[in-house]
């Protein structure tokens, strides 16, 4: 009996982990993911909304 308990311990140590590494590997951007997010803080310094808001709806937004 207290084999089988300890084998349901280590069972649910392993469940743990593994829920740990795929969280980790989900919260961990690919290089094509950190690149693009470069991009985008540029733009954002320099106030270049332009891919992200079309304009048309940038210009009714400042005409109001």
């Amino acid at each position: 009996m207290e084999i089988l308990k300890e084998l349901r311990q280590i069972k649910l140590r392993i469940e743990k982990i593994e829920e740990s590494i795929e969280k980790l590997i989900d919260s961990t951007l690919t290089p094509e993911e950190e690149e693009l997010l470069k991009e985008v803080r540029e733009k954002i310094k320099k106030g270049d909304f332009s891919e992200f808001v079309p304009l048309e709806k940038l210009d009714e937004v400042l005409d109001e």
